[in-house]
């Protein structure tokens, strides 16, 4: 439980509101997008990483027998983007597939499910604000969820473990001794940590992926998330690198500063995270899903036509540039793709 210390809040109760609360960065309309948003993921880019996805779901589809539901749960659905592009881009498993949106923020609710119903499409979308009670077969996806869910921050001192608190009046950092639990939790993690460094606890990641394995009586949960397989590596980097801020696509250092304004992110630490995922980089994972077949035309039609180009060629070199976006090992394509098996 996020508590409190001479009244200040734990950093992780700070971020949640920062990001959620009332006047939060999500709730005041921050947002991913490709031009005008505050940063971009895969998704956003265009509909060539969904339809990665959607090939994947029919490979799983009759990896599990072909099941009838067949219920993808998106976690983390914002505006509804990915589901909008994986139900226009849904093959054999079509028929089966009931898609359930899980998004907290009741505005990016709301115009999710507007934006699903202007597609009509045969396939039954619903919206939740948090993830369905009930088994089933099927998936749980989340891309880029991880990285926004609160965390506790520590700090190794010469006496132990300390705690970030933040102080409500001026929002500056105020230390505290942590308890024995995160100090012995930060000491496994992370126990070559030098003075002075930080390492970020990050329980409520690895509850909701629990909470998501647990909703799967046979199937997959799949995660796409920047970060690093040891939380032993983050210490040995400065805070800036790996505890960021976002507004309008330029990144930020401090995330003290003007809460509510900014978005808040770390990279995931995914030895925090259930055992049992096998981890690919996101460019292993797309080349597995056939990116290099969907893009094959693409290619043939652009080296046909670069010396003259027209629309068409130049729609083939935009989904090129896409593909190199998303499989680029020096931005997107390094981040990590964590795929659980269930049953």
């Amino acid at each position: 439980m996020a508590g409190t210390a001479h009244g200040t809040k734990r950093f992780d109760a700070f971020m949640d509101d920062a990001l959620y609360g009332p006047v939060g960065f999500y709730v005041r309309g921050g947002r991913p997008a490709a031009r005008d948003g505050d940063f971009a993921t895969s998704v956003e880019l265009g509909s060539l990483f969904a339809r990665c996805v959607a090939s994947y779901l029919d490979q799983v589809w009759h990896e599990l027998g072909r099941p009838d539901p067949f219920v993808i749960v998106e976690g983390g659905a914002g505006r509804g983007t990915l589901c909008c592009q994986v139900v226009a881009h849904a093959g054999d498993c079509r028929q089966a597939v009931q898609f359930v949106m899980v998004e907290r923020v009741e505005q990016q609710r709301t115009e999710a499910l507007k934006r699903v119903e202007a597609l009509s499409t045969d396939i039954t979308v619903t919206a939740l604000a948090d993830l369905p009670a009930s088994p089933l077969v099927g998936m749980v996806i989340a891309n880029e969820l991880l990285d926004n869910l609160p965390f506790r921050l520590l700090e190794r001192s010469g006496t132990g473990w300390h705690e970030v608190h933040v102080s409500p009046e001026d929002s500056s950092e105020v230390l505290t001794p942590a308890p024995a639990d995160a100090a012995a939790m930060a000491d496994a993690l992370a126990p070559d940590a030098a003075l002075g460094a930080r390492v970020p606890l990050q329980l409520k990641a690895a509850v909701w992926v629990r909470r998501a394995l647990r909703l799967l009586e046979r199937g997959r949960l799949l995660i796409f998330d920047y970060g690093v397989p040891r939380t032993a590596e983050l210490p040995q980097r400065p805070q800036s690198e790996w505890l960021r801020t976002y507004r309008s696509q330029r990144r930020g250092h401090n995330p003290l500063h003007a809460p509510g304004t900014v978005d808040i992110t770390c990279d995931v630490a995914f030895d925090q995270l259930p055992p049992g995922a096998t981890l690919s980089t996101q460019a292993e994972w797309l080349a597995a899903a056939g990116i290099e077949s969907m893009t094959a035309q693409a290619r043939a039609r652009w080296q046909r036509g670069r010396s003259d180009p027209t629309a068409e060629t130049l729609a083939a070199r935009a989904l090129l540039d896409e593909a190199t976006a998303l499989t680029d090992l020096d931005g997107i394509g390094a981040f990590w793709a964590a795929e659980w098996r269930v049953g």
